[in-house]
């Protein structure tokens, strides 16, 4: 008798389990607007690439063109997003160093030692969104926290913005 009481324990704990485990990978992400801050003062928008793993001057470009600049944030502000794990983050950016990768950077000073607004975009459409705080960025890399990415990738997004913005690396 005490063989069965402990084999239906054994199979109750092992059903409870499996149900909070099922629970758990249920649980969805909570989704957000996000707002790029202070975005009536930037100036300028840097754009990095990568060429067989490696940034150089070929692979950047400044823009100062207001117009552009304007178009730019129309195009990525407000944008749905999800705050994925800290793994989940740390394994897309390893990605950024291959060939279709850009660093998108919008600052108020050209010297970009202000405000400055970090976005990365992959290949693959997905965009990582610095937290919105707005804080300057210091030496540390205090105040550039990537936090967010897209809900949904927009891989026809960065060809439209490479297009706007005539990148051709």
């Amino acid at each position: 008798m005490k063989y069965i009481q402990r084999v239906s324990v054994i199979i109750l704990i092992t059903i409870l389990l499996c149900g909070c485990q099922s629970m758990s990978a249920g649980v969805q992400m909570k989704t957000k607007i996000l707002e790029i801050p202070n975005t009536s003062e930037y100036v300028v928008l840097r754009v990095q690439g990568v060429d067989k793993g490696v940034a150089s001057e070929e692979t950047t470009m400044t823009i100062k063109n207001n117009k552009k600049i304007e178009e730019f944030i129309e195009k990525v502000n407000k944008m749905k997003v999800v705050q994925p794990t800290k793994d989940e983050l740390m394994e897309k950016n390893k990605e950024l160093n291959n060939k279709g990768n850009y660093i998108f950077a919008l600052s108020d000073k050209e010297s970009m030692d202000n405000k400055v607004y970090i976005m990365n975009f992959f290949k693959d459409g997905r965009i990582i969104f610095q937290k919105p705080n707005g804080k300057k960025v210091s030496s540390i890399g205090k105040g550039q926290k990537l936090m967010y990415w897209s809900k949904v990738k927009h891989p026809e997004l960065l060809t439209e913005l490479k297009n706007l913005l005539n990148i051709k690396f």
